[in-house]
């Protein structure tokens, strides 16, 4: 029993690591309006949560994300705008610092339909990546077993003595 057990609980914890990343790259067209706006489609639907990051990297240094259509969707429903979704996230040595990358993090995503969109001001080339991993509910370590079964059988051993004692 208590190997089946403990093999359950590493088969679980193991399902955690898994994580699928996806890259994408194209030209986004000049200009404001939503048929120029990159969307990247992102479906969930294997646990209930998942984590959501990645970053969009504009070739260009004259290029960045505008306010306009950039943001994080659900199911057509603006979820996180371009000020909370993306954050400018420049490399740490000044060398090599490029202001065009943006980065998003989301922790603790619902299962859905979700739309990735930027914006890019000027148009142009970029390149992206996202990654999804599932949130999966703490699994207890095998010695938290031992020590949950080790009490029960104390408990046990205390009931059946004080059962004999009357």
């Amino acid at each position: 029993m208590m190997k089946k057990l403990l093999a359950a609980a590493l088969l679980l914890a193991s399902t955690s690591v898994f994580a699928t990343t996806s890259t994408f790259s194209g030209y986004d067209k000049p200009g404001t309006g939503n048929a120029n706006t990159t969307k990247i489609s992102i479906s969930y639907h294997d646990t209930s949560f998942f984590n959501l990051s990645g970053e969009v990297d504009p070739s260009s240094w004259v290029t960045w994300i505008q306010d306009k259509n950039s943001g994080l969707y659900l199911e057509g429903s603006l979820f996180s705008d371009k000020g909370d979704t993306y954050t400018w996230s420049p490399v740490a040595s000044l060398s090599d610092v490029d202001p065009t990358v943006w980065k998003f993090n989301f922790s603790n995503l619902a299962a859905g339909n979700y739309t990735l969109q930027f914006n890019l001001a000027g148009g142009g080339n970029y390149t992206g990546s996202y990654t999804v991993s599932a949130v999966t509910s703490a699994v207890p370590e095998p010695e938290t077993y031992g020590m949950m079964l080790f009490g029960l059988g104390l408990m046990g051993t205390i009931a059946l003595r004080r059962q004999k004692n009357r």
